[in-house]
């Protein structure tokens, strides 16, 4: 929900609606409000379980506020929460040409140093951004730089969760790539209003994954973090700019790059140009198409597209089945009973994937 006006909003009543069905369904009240401008590094975010707290933050001051559902129950790597940092390549193609979209393939975990709880609002345990966790007494105890590759994940996956049988690579980057694609369908008549031949931006995308191994897009960042703060990350971030850059360039070449893998200088990565950058839209392909790549969602109601979206059955209830999850599957997780409820989510996930 995107507030511009405070309290006083419309949106502020859709989302009021929301707060109540969320609280009456499944006993959920945890928000998070953040500034919807120029806000980044976790600065400005304030978590609210009322509804007088969301109203007394966003009078606080005459700004655009985001007031956004807050994932209650997420998957959790050794008791704690983490988040998912991807980057997304867009450029603008040569000559007329269209908006393309490019998700790299080396994404990364940034996890929290305290164990999770909602009976505490303490930024350490609920927030997963660098400049907030390290100035935790723990930052760095249980990952470097509480960080943590997509391969070690899955080493955690395996050994934790194995009869779920998760496939982070299979299952998890193909929801991540779906959601990134479609954020970019969104907006992509307002990236390049000029049309400006040969420019091109980095996005920092976040996610998170909740306990039925659902991914979720939190937000996207235009200036996102490059610090060089672990081994890891001194090599993903350097090598992920090196390429995103050998595709911008490769466009003022007289062989522009045919996008199949075989050309540019990082032979074997079989992306775009030979890159990690995988494809995964083209404002000429998708530009007026309305179905979306994210095919597991819910639909929107009915009307939304004249704009009609202001009763408690419109927005601000998408998502609720999902996250609303049924006592008899996850919300009372009791041994291998929580066990078969994720590994039947997962596939169900696999087949809406396929």
């Amino acid at each position: 929900f995107v507030l511009r006006q405070g309290s006083a909003d419309a949106q502020f009543a859709l989302w009021r609606d929301a707060f109540s069905a969320f609280e009456a369904e499944a006993s959920q009240r945890m928000w998070l409000v953040k500034p919807g401008e120029g806000g980044n590094r976790g600065s400005g975010i304030k978590i609210c379980n009322n509804i007088a707290d969301v109203a007394a933050r966003v009078d606080s001051k005459k700004k655009v506020w985001v007031v956004q559902k807050y994932i209650e129950r997420p998957l959790l790597v050794h008791k704690r929460k983490f988040d998912i940092r991807a980057y997304c390549l867009v450029l603008q193609e040569p000559r007329g040409g269209p908006l393309r979209a490019f998700c790299f393939r080396d994404a990364y975990l940034r996890t929290t140093s305290a164990q999770y709880t909602t009976k505490k609002f303490d930024k350490m345990i609920h927030l997963n951004n660098d400049a907030v966790q390290k100035h935790g007494e723990d930052y760095g105890k249980f990952e470097s730089a509480n960080k943590m590759s997509l391969d070690e994940f899955q080493r955690y996956v395996n050994e934790q969760h194995a009869k779920e049988a998760f496939d982070v690579r299979g299952q998890l980057m193909p929801q991540i790539s779906s959601l990134m694609a479609d954020a970019v369908r969104a907006v992509s008549s307002r990236l390049n209003p000029r049309g400006i031949d040969h420019c091109f931006e980095v996005f920092g995308f976040d996610f998170m994954v909740d306990a039925s191994f659902r991914c979720w897009m939190i937000e996207c960042n235009a200036n996102p973090c490059l610090e060089l703060c672990s081994a890891y990350l001194s090599h993903v971030i350097p090598s992920m700019l090196d390429q995103a850059l050998s595709l911008v360039l490769s466009r003022f070449s007289p062989q522009d790059s045919a996008g199949d893998g075989t050309q540019g200088g990082h032979g074997g990565h079989c992306g775009e140009g030979g890159t990690r950058w995988d494809p995964i839209f083209s404002s000429d392909a998708n530009g007026d198409d309305e179905t979306v790549s994210s095919s597991w969602l819910e639909s929107l109601p009915e009307g939304f597209a004249s704009g009609d979206a202001e009763s408690p059955t419109g927005t601000c209830l998408l998502g609720r089945k999902i996250l609303c999850l049924k006592s008899k599957s996850l919300a009372k997780r009791k041994g291998s009973g929580a066990d078969l409820a994720a590994a039947e989510a997962c596939r169900e996930l696999a087949a809406s994937l396929n």
